[in-house]
């Protein structure tokens, strides 16, 4: 299966209901006439996948990939495949059923990869590349020239990981899965 290719034309954040939010914008180039696709993403998951899998906190292109990617990631069911040599006992290994942080870092890691080989790929915007787009971020709708791959820049130079929650999602982790994370 080929996977879809989502080129990003844009992104920022935004608020909603005191959360801070990343909107990262796509198009998918093979099809000019299909709606732009939206990932919205709670900041706060990069913290959160860098606890939970041991991911570096601050390689915030490997944890915006993985965020991005897991969204469609499919269940054992429903492309039996994507879990190939990822299961125990009948049941694929997630965060709440794997042995070790590392077991489940590599489970995850192996669907990821599976989703950029079969379902979607996600492709960086080259650098000075100007697009018109409906901004999704002004006050009122308007087209508007913006430079994805700065946008993207200036978004991802945003990212502060914060050590004190970052420390309070391990423990509570921790005592939630009864082993170190």
């Amino acid at each position: 299966m080929t996977p879809i290719e989502r080129h990003i034309v844009d992104a920022f954040a935004s608020e909603h209901a005191g959360v801070e939010m990343w909107t990262i914008r796509t198009r998918n180039p093979a099809d000019p006439d299909a709606p732009d696709y939206c990932y919205l993403l709670p900041s706060i998951t990069f913290e959160n996948l860098a606890v939970e899998y041991g991911l570096p906190e601050d390689d915030i292109d490997e944890l915006l990939r993985v965020a991005i990617l897991q969204l469609h990631v499919p269940s054992h069911l429903d492309a039996p495949a994507a879990a190939q040599g990822l299961m125990r006992d009948g049941r694929p290994v997630t965060l709440g059923t794997a042995d070790s942080t590392r077991q489940a870092r590599e489970a995850h890691l192996a669907r990821i990869a599976w989703v950029e080989a079969n379902r979607v790929r996600i492709v960086a915007p080259n650098p000075s590349t100007a697009r018109m787009v409906q901004a999704l971020d002004a006050d009122e709708p308007a087209e508007v020239a913006v430079d994805p791959a700065e946008r993207l820049r200036a978004l991802k130079a945003s990212y502060r990981p914060d050590a004190t929650r970052m420390k309070q999602r391990r423990a509570d982790l921790q005592r939630l899965l009864g082993r170190e994370v």
